[in-house]
């Protein structure tokens, strides 16, 4: 067993020295072949397209939109791959100009990116269909590289960078040469000439893509799980763009051997939806997994402190208290326990001293007190969970368990609201004989259905106010009550009441279900205050119906039982 968990370290330290540092954006040395030609052979291409599409109609203009995006395209090869000197000097050699009074989004204007790459260059095999909306104009992602330690950041920055979803058009105002303007097309979504106004075209996943594909928020997950001591202070909450106070926070939580990355599918079919761009803002909260979810979840409830303190510092935030937060798996533990008033439960589930009686350090017993008796998060104001294990998994129970238990190399100091104590002082605790043994001080070990804190928890109700919906998985077998995703059988993600409870036809990666996808657009439509379903009471016992493999809905939204 030693050297089996030396073996791993090693791997899991390989695996960390192998990627460190952050990646580099592709860029572009060589024009083209099929774009060398004379940028001003081009550009006439371009305007006449242009010219034609503010008088044609029907098929002719559609025609007239592919000559201009063909010849844009051309030109933007020139100016992208060009060599010698910056982007406007290598437009004013084409014969165009450059807009640069406009902002990008999120602050940005077009001399603080780093990169800009074509989307149709960017593969979203990793998150999805590609969700594109067809028109004029070339659609691209623009990339702004994360300041390093020590300089000026946005609040909750993501690690790495920012990308940016652009769409380039080449305009010909009168009297003047051609002018380049990249635009946001969530901001600005049509186009007008001469008389005719057509939709700009977008690419609504390839930002999404090429972030995942520059970030390290879900690289190395096995060694998060196996050395959470390696990246405790990676445990954060990160935005997907600079704070806006008028959209609703959707707070993303992940679980288990697992990063922000498991949410990249279900963020590519909600990012899709006007509404949703227009309407909510998302934050991903991060955290190594092989830590016991109590501790994590006192870490969580830490970062919402202090998102809730910046957000107080910005001024009216009319839609904070309106936050929804998604928990999948070990994620929806963490979100479910932060979301109660233990009082003295768990502790004295672990203990057989009183608190008073500990013969600890303060700074441990603070620790302590941050972990088992603190007051509910407020907001949200509703929590999705996705295939949580709300009482535990059997898995955690199995000799293969037991043997990640043992591999998993906890820190040996831990930190909640600067308050600094070590692993040591916990496990001096009196833990009425039975922690130390059952590895409840590591994530896999606090998951068992026998982990104290479960039955503590289950015999709380949830925060007075707080919404909860349930979307769990029975791998298309239909055999609910009796089924599981594999990992977490139905017993254990069934609560009541809620406000809707839908089993779908999945394993336990149900974040990345269709069907979850389109349930969790449901709710969030319905939360914001719009297109509200009501949908028909489905007979329990039936996952999905056999013919066509619908979800099948065992709670009626707002029956609560």
């Amino acid at each position: 067993m030693n050297r089996l968990r030396v073996s791993v370290i090693l791997f899991s330290g390989v695996l960390v020295l192998s990627q460190c540092g952050t990646p580099s954006p592709p860029v572009c040395h060589t024009v083209p072949r099929d774009s060398r030609q004379d940028p001003a052979v081009y550009i006439g291409q371009a305007h006449a397209a242009w010219d034609e599409v503010g008088r044609l109609r029907g098929a002719e203009r559609d025609q007239a939109i592919v000559r201009y995006n063909t010849a844009v395209r051309h030109l933007f090869d020139q100016l992208h791959c060009g060599r010698g000197g910056s982007l406007e000097e290598r437009s004013a050699r084409m014969g165009t100009t450059i807009d640069e009074s406009r902002t990008l989004g999120s602050g940005l204007r077009l001399a603080d990116l780093d990169a800009i790459t074509p989307s149709s260059q960017i593969s979203t095999k990793a998150i999805g269909q590609r969700h594109t909306v067809s028109g004029m104009g070339l659609p691209m992602v623009g990339w702004h590289k994360t300041a390093e330690e020590g300089k000026p950041r946005w609040e909750f920055e993501p690690p790495t960078g920012v990308p940016l979803n652009l769409t380039a058009m080449l305009t010909f105002p009168a009297g003047k040469p051609p002018e380049w303007n990249f635009v946001y097309p969530g901001k600005v979504d049509t186009v007008t000439m001469g008389g005719a106004t057509v939709p700009m075209a977008a690419d609504w996943s390839a930002p999404s893509a090429f972030y995942w594909q520059m970030s390290n928020l879900d690289d190395l997950d096995i060694a998060k799980a196996l050395l959470p001591s390696r990246f405790s202070d990676e445990t954060k909450l990160y935005l997907s763009s600079p704070y806006d106070p008028n959209r609703i926070p959707l707070v993303l939580v992940h679980g288990l051997n697992s990063s922000p990355g498991a949410f990249k599918r279900l963020y590519n079919e909600l990012n899709r939806e006007p509404w949703f761009r227009k309407n909510y803002q998302v934050w991903f909260f991060s955290y190594p997994t092989g830590n016991n979810w109590l501790y994590s979840a006192a870490r969580f409830r830490e970062e919402m402190a202090k998102a809730t303190a910046f957000v107080k510092k910005q001024g009216p935030a009319p839609n904070w208290d309106r936050m929804v937060v998604v928990g999948h798996s070990m994620g929806g533990v963490i979100t479910s326990a932060s979301l109660k008033r233990p009082d003295f439960g768990i502790y004295d589930a672990f203990s057989a001293k009183r608190f008073d009686q500990l013969k600890v350090n303060e700074q441990t017993k603070e620790g302590i007190r941050l972990m088992t008796m603190y007051e509910p998060l407020k907001p949200p104001a509703r929590v999705i969970f996705m295939a949580a294990p709300l009482q535990g998994s059997p898995l955690a129970d199995r000799f293969f368990s037991a043997i990640l238990i043992k591999l998993i190399h906890l820190p040996k100091n831990l930190t909640i609201n600067l308050v600094d104590f070590t692993m040591n002082d916990l496990s001096a605790l009196a833990l009425k004989g039975r922690g130390s043994s059952k590895g409840w001080f590591t994530s896999i070990g606090s998951l068992s259905p026998e982990y104290p804190a479960y039955k503590v928890l289950r015999g709380l109700p949830y925060r007075q106010g707080l919404k909860v919906d349930s979307i769990i998985g029975d791998r298309g077998r239909g055999d609910t009550p009796n089924s599981s995703d594999g990992i977490v059988p139905y017993w254990s993600s069934h609560i009541a009441p809620v406000e809707s409870e839908l089993i779908v036809p999945s394993g336990h990666s149900v974040q990345a279900c269709p069907a979850a996808a389109v349930e969790t657009k449901r709710i969030l439509k319905m939360h914001m205050g719009a297109g509200a379903v009501i949908v028909k009471r489905e007979q329990r016992g039936s996952a999905h119906d056999s013919k066509t493999g619908t979800p099948v809905r065992t709670k009626e939204p707002g029956t609560g039982g």
